[in-house]
Formats: structure tokens, sequence, C-alpha cells
């Protein structure tokens, strides 16, 4: 993970100079009970990537570009990921979302097993990516070229 690890310091350390927030890991206990909530109310199995990613930050939300945490914070407010999807449309939706901008939704096909970028009025697929983590470098570079 070191291309994501190096654009999360990067990210963290623009945080760190504007004195915004950055959420700390996600504790064992919150990754674990979020396996368990992903699969008991969305029927999903989560990356190994994701809950890696979730081990460093629990959640981001940098220039537009939010990866949902383990657990949904208020102040300020992070849109956890079981919330978050059931906002977006619940074990029914064809996607599992895990990122989000102002315009587009990052997530898993169902029944493609792809990951893609969709618009986010349309849901018109308008990007794939090769795997979770290719994706979630992609979500990283574009927060930081914001």
């Amino acid at each position: 993970m070191s291309d994501i690890e190096d654009l999360l310091g990067d990210i963290n350390a623009e945080k760190r100079k504007f004195k915004q927030t950055i959420w700390p890991p996600a504790s064992p206990d919150a990754i674990t009970r979020l396996r368990r909530l992903a699969w008991d109310m969305l029927q999903t199995d989560l990356p190994e990537d994701y809950l890696t990613f979730l081990g460093r930050n629990d959640g981001l939300d940098f220039n537009g570009y939010v990866i949902y945490g383990a657990t949904e914070h208020q102040a300020p407010f992070l849109s956890g990921f079981v919330e978050a999807n059931e906002r977006l449309g619940g074990p029914q939706d064809r996607h599992v979302y895990y990122a989000e901008t102002g315009d587009q939704l990052y997530a898993q096909d169902r029944t493609s097993r792809a990951w893609v970028a969709l618009d986010r009025p349309s849901q018109d697929v308008i990007a794939t990516f090769p795997s979770f983590n290719a994706m979630l470098t992609q979500v990283l570079q574009d927060a930081v070229k914001e």
C-alpha cells in the first residue's frame, strides 16, 4: 500500500497544517463490528484493502472526497460505511458504496464484482478499476489534486 500510504501522509500533513480533523485508526473491535454489520445488513464481504485503510484512518473527508469510516462520526460529520450504504439504497441496491464526491460514487457492482466510479445523478459507470486498491488510489490522487 505504499502509494496509498504516501497519499495519506500528504493528505494528513495538509489537514494538520489547516487544523482539520484527521480521524484516528479504527479500532480492531470497530473493524470486526463493521465486517459483521456489512454482512448482516448489506450481504457483502469487505475487501482487505479497505480494512487496511480503516486501520490507518477511520474514514477521510478531504477536498470534497469522502471515504466512509468504520463508524459514523458526528462532529465533524463523516458517513460510516453501513450508514452511507443504507442511505444510498441498502442491500437491494446494485452497488456497495465505499466513497463519494459531490458528483461521483465509488462502488463495487454486486453482480459483476467490478470496481466502478458512478455518475451520481444517473448512476452510469464513468470509470472502472481492476481492484479496490486501484480505486482507492485514484480517489486519493484526485483529492490531492483538488
